[in-house]
């Protein structure tokens, strides 16, 4: 589907709906191009500051949505926390919303309506943390002591997501180059992993290009770098020749930001019995600045891998 922004003309008729298709047009444009070339959360300042005990400013400043909404805060706006309770959390949000403000309707010529429509920003004090998706942007995590006072503001990462140009969309592709997996041992004894008990393995031998591995089999670990700004891995790759068996794992690691704890997340699983192989897999989760990737690869038979590569958005 195509589309259309106004094109005038000398003399032309112009209605209601030319203008309103003029706003639509460049509104939607810039949207867009938020979406899609920016992260979303806070662009600039919207620090929360403790104004006295009970009560705490929010500052000036922008963010962006994940709809590419902008999110405008021009003046410093305080917020009472006296309804929370004794020893408690409170999440300081920031959202985007409209609204018809009466000091904009006129009547003229018989008829009358809203000059303006106003972009404002909703800030709101929650109980519990809100959903990492962009809608509600996260700008602190206030702590009340005993007394029911604001103890301490937390703005660190876990809290706050800021919005930087996106240069990640695309592929990021690796020559393997993989770190050897030894056994696991506890107290000198070999433990499983997985459902097989290790066995004695050879390294995979790593050239300029490739990493190789003989009849023996080998087994190795690599991680994947993640580009700035990126928020989502959708693809992952592999290619190499194999006499035997390769099984890969993508794991997403690092630290959860929302669970607070560190973070092994298994993304795909894959096996691969072709004697030429260019696996092109889809993959859908999330990323974000604490996040991490690794892979594992365990190879049965002399096989041969060329290339790892992981697509971001």
């Amino acid at each position: 589907m195509s589309v259309k922004r106004p094109n005038y003309y000398p003399h032309q008729l112009l209605r209601e709906q030319d203008f309103k298709d003029e706003q639509t047009y460049h509104v939607d444009m810039r949207r867009l191009h938020h979406r899609l070339f920016h992260s979303w959360g806070i662009a600039e300042g919207l620090e929360v500051r403790k104004k006295n005990a009970r009560e705490l400013t929010v500052e000036p400043g922008i963010a962006v949505d994940n709809k590419g909404r902008e999110i405008v805060l021009r003046a410093p706006v305080t917020r009472d926390l006296g309804s929370f309770d004794p020893d408690s959390h409170t999440f300081i949000t920031i959202a985007y919303s409209e609204l018809l403000d009466p000091a904009d309707r006129h009547s003229a010529g018989g008829s009358e309506g809203f000059t303006r429509v106003t972009e404002m920003p909703e800030i709101t004090e929650r109980r519990h943390q809100p959903p990492h998706d962009g809608q509600q942007i996260s700008l602190a995590r206030v702590r009340l002591d005993n007394l029911a006072n604001i103890h301490h503001i937390d703005m660190g990462p876990a809290f706050r997501k800021m919005a930087v140009a996106n240069p990640a969309a695309g592929w990021v592709r690796l020559s393997f180059k993989p770190v050897r997996l030894n056994p696991v041992k506890i107290d000198g004894r070999r433990v499983k992993i997985g459902s097989q008990m290790e066995a004695e393995e050879f390294d995979f031998v790593v050239d300029e290009a490739t990493a190789y591995c003989n009849e023996g089999g080998a087994r190795g670990s690599m991680n994947i770098p993640v580009p700035p700004g990126a928020n989502k891995i959708s693809g992952f790759r592999i290619a190499g020749t194999t006499r035997g068996n390769v099984t890969v794992h993508l794991y997403r690691t690092g630290w959860n930001l929302q669970e607070n704890r560190g973070e092994k997340t298994e993304l795909l699983k894959e096996n691969v019995r072709d004697v030429s192989f260019h696996k092109d897999v889809p993959v859908d989760a999330p990323l974000d600045e604490s996040h991490a990737l690794a892979i594992s690869v365990r190879a049965e038979g002399e096989t041969v891998i060329w290339l790892v590569a992981a697509k971001f958005e």
